[in-house]
Order: C-alpha cells, then structure tokens, then sequence
C-alpha cells in the first residue's frame, strides 16, 4: 500500500518541478562534467530521484537551491570515482528543432564566443554565473548550493561580469 503521508510529494508537483529544472540542471550538469551528456542526465535523473524521497515540509521553501545543491554534489561525487571524456559542447544543443539557418549560424557564433569568455572565466566565477543566468538561482540560494556567503556570491558574479565586460571590449 502507498504512502500518503502529508510529507510526500504529490505526483503533479513533481511532475511540475522536472518541468521547470530538469534543463538548467542538465545544462548545469552538462557544463561541470566538460560537456559529458549522458553523465548530466544520470545525476539529474538522480537529483530527482532523491527529491522523491525527501520530505516535502523540509525543503519545499528552498527546493531551487536544494536541486542544485544535490546535483553538484552528485556530479562531485562521479567527478572523484570516475573522470569522464569530455564532449564537445558545441553538439550538444537544446535548440528549436527547426529554426532558420541564417539564425542558427549567428546564434551559433554568438554563443561559441560567449562560452569562450565565459571558460576564461575562474571555476567560481563560471559556477556563481550559470547558477544566476540559467538557473535563475537568488543570491541566498546560490551561497547555500556552493558554500559561500551571500556577499561573496556578489563579489563573484560582479567580477564575472566586469571580466565579460572586458573580454568583449576587447574583442
């Protein structure tokens, strides 16, 4: 017989949260495994397996940073046990199945130059700025997924943006 305590996750709340996380937490993923596709896809599928077995009332305020929080130290844990062969991120695409050509050229050349500026970027920096840019993570629940304060998160992505600022007059 099934569980129904008050504490469990209604199916369509999960199904709602997969929804809303399962692409930033594979691009997420994706970005700290070197592009490992398939490795970003096990630790989420993980991330969200955990999610079903906690209990709802002890996360459900901070789920966002709760699913980042778990997903980087899924990938942690797979980085220590097993290195993986990077993939070329440029072939691992979440694009419009069919957009214009003219566009997929340009939109392309735009994002290989910025993931370009953003690899110059430190490990921190990268980290802090893909959790605030795809993420969409607030300053609180960044410092709680990485372990900092809230002003160093801010220390963080104000000098990833003044090294992009530079990195592109430069260019």
């Amino acid at each position: 017989m099934p569980d129904h305590s008050p504490n469990q996750w209604p199916a369509e709340t999960i199904s709602a949260l997969v929804d809303r996380f399962e692409r930033p937490l594979l691009a997420y993923a994706s970005r700290m495994l070197g592009g490992d596709w398939q490795e970003a896809q096990d630790a989420v599928q993980e991330t969200f397996l955990r999610l079903c077995r906690e209990d709802r009332e002890k996360i459900e305020s901070r789920v966002a940073a709760w699913l980042f929080s778990v997903c980087r130290s899924r990938v942690i844990d797979m980085q220590r046990t097993k290195h993986s062969t990077p993939i070329d991120a440029s072939k691992v695409s979440l694009a419009d199945p069919a957009p214009d050509v003219s566009e997929v050229a340009s939109d392309e050349e735009a994002r290989h130059r910025l993931t370009e500026m953003v690899d110059q970027l430190s490990p921190r920096q990268q980290e802090v700025l893909r959790l605030r840019m795809q993420a969409g993570l607030s300053y609180r629940e960044i410092a709680e997924v990485t372990g900092l304060t809230v002003s160093n998160v801010g220390f963080h992505l104000h000098e990833a943006v003044r090294n992009l600022r530079n990195s592109l007059a430069m260019s």
